[in-house]
């Protein structure tokens, strides 16, 4: 399985990146192609894998040097260039085993003499990374798509860092374009005032699936990632304001069911709605009081009645709501998004 770990990834991703397939870059008429050229004229004298000195092994490491100038030598201070070399490492390891490895540090070490450290540090790290996708294969595998996602860029920035999004600079760019097409989608959405609730939810699901496919908009569903979008809406919260609670929860719920939820899924949200709903009336019916204590009291007395009315209302959340105020935020005069919060 270990040899096979760089194909998966691809499988894994939907993208060929670093231990991918590339389309290597030709290199332009620059300085790249003169030292590629010396190269080609000159007679290593001490390059060779450890035990074999022969002609034909200093020929290899010559060859594969002009090979590896010629292609990548114009970028190669890019990291997503450098890993593009793995590839070609670990092809040469499947090759030969035993000299592989030292084949290609020598290859390395003469054609980017300057980053060949930086390349070999690299290479070291995505050995890491290539092991890891081994032991987690079945587990990556059994996950949602989204879910593996994550997971993959949450290990790639524990051992590249910054580097990560350079490295698999093309996925992310992926990514956020698809990303940008939803938010346009969005807009549009919120642009088409007269679209009643079902319709608005309906054209939402569908922009889903037309950008992401059915698999990962079903995880966005179940995620609450579409409900998010939808009752993030000016004119679905515009909506919902003006229907009584009772009609308000029903139609959440009906949007909600829209979207695939099941049923025992919908029960829960129901009642987290109503849990939310009964915070804010207790929050506001505070806010109300906290406005009169305000204009009758003042000082010392004025913080007294203030502690108490806090303990009053919110329990052992008082301490918290205190400090939020002493701050300078008060929660319930933020705007109330049915559905959200």
């Amino acid at each position: 399985m270990r040899a096979q770990s760089w194909i998966v990834l691809a499988a894994f991703t939907g993208l060929t990146m670093a231990g991918g397939i590339y389309i290597a870059q030709e290199a332009g008429n620059s300085d790249v192609q003169k030292r590629a050229q010396a190269l080609e004229a000159r007679q290593p004298q001490a390059i060779s894998p450890h035990g074999d000195s022969t002609r034909q092994a200093r020929d290899r490491v010559l060859e594969l040097a002009v090979k590896y100038l010629e292609t990548y030598g114009e970028t190669i201070h890019n990291p997503s260039t450098q890993a593009q070399l793995y590839n070609e490492r670990r092809a040469l390891i499947d090759a030969d085993p035993g000299n592989g490895a030292q084949l290609f540090r020598d290859a390395v070490e003469t054609a980017f003499p300057d980053t060949a450290a930086q390349i070999l540090t690299l290479m070291a790290n995505l050995d890491r990374y290539h092991e890891w996708l081994d032991d987690n294969e079945l587990r990556l595998q059994a996950l949602q798509p989204l879910q593996r996602e994550t997971e993959l860029w949450q290990q790639r920035e524990a051992l590249f860092g910054a580097l990560a999004s350079q490295i698999w600079g093309e996925e992310a760019s992926f990514l956020e374009e698809k990303s940008q097409r939803f938010q346009q989608a969005v807009s549009n959405l919120e642009e088409s005032g007269e679209l009643q609730l079902t319709e608005l939810a309906h054209q939402l699901h569908t922009s889903a699936e037309e950008i992401y496919g059915s698999d990962m908009t079903r995880q966005f569903a179940g995620s609450g990632a579409l409900g998010h979008a939808l009752f993030s809406l000016d004119s679905v919260q515009s909506h919902l304001q003006q229907l009584p609670p009772d009609q308000r929860q029903q139609t959440i719920t009906d949007l909600r069911r829209q979207f695939g939820y099941p049923e025992d899924a919908l029960e829960r949200m129901a009642k987290q709605d109503q849990i939310r709903e009964e915070k804010w009336q207790n929050g506001n019916a505070y806010m109300e009081k906290r406005q009169d204590l305000s204009r009758r009291l003042a000082g010392e007395e004025l913080e007294s009645e203030l502690n108490r009315l806090r303990e009053e209302h919110f329990g052992i959340a008082a301490p918290t709501i205190a400090r939020e105020e002493e701050e300078g935020f008060y929660r319930f005069e933020r705007p109330r998004r049915y559905g959200l919060n």
